[in-house]
């Protein structure tokens, strides 16, 4: 009997590990490839309009570092995100807080992945919020869907 027992525990651990251990490789391999037709920031990096490319550097982690890079490799920053989750989409989308002129990276979305990634506000996006004060509208959400 506890050797039926512990058979079933180490099925479960095993089972378990495969899981975990399939969706970092899928994550491992995603990339999109996105168009963004104005300046962004990214934390606290400031990139221009451009074409980029967004891939995990460590996926078997909670809180993945996202590397988004310009096709012509002059502009290039990481950052340190949160997962979050929702619904699966055939696209892959980036989505951004637009106030005014400026736009912030909020979430990122592989395609086919119910599981997104979410960027912390920024230094320079609570200074603007504390510049603009109570009175002005919350910000805008801007989505760009990936190629």
């Amino acid at each position: 009997m506890t050797k039926r027992f512990y058979l079933h525990v180490a099925t479960a651990v095993l089972i378990s590990g495969i899981g975990v251990s399939a969706n970092a490789q899928s994550r491992n391999r995603q990339q999109l490839r996105v168009n963004v037709p104005f300046a962004f920031n990214v934390g606290n990096s400031m990139l221009p309009a451009g074409d980029y490319r967004v891939s995990v550097v460590n996926p078997g982690s909670d809180r993945s570092v996202l590397q988004f890079a310009s096709r012509d490799g002059k502009s290039t920053t990481m950052i340190q995100t949160i997962d979050v989750t929702g619904w699966a989409s055939s696209k892959g989308k980036l989505s951004f807080r637009h106030y005014g002129n400026q736009y912030f990276l909020a979430q990122i979305w592989m395609a086919a992945e119910s599981t997104g990634f979410a960027t912390p506000n920024s230094s320079a996006e609570k200074r603007l919020r504390q510049q603009l004060g109570k009175s002005a509208p919350k910000a805008e959400m801007v989505a760009i869907n990936a190629q």
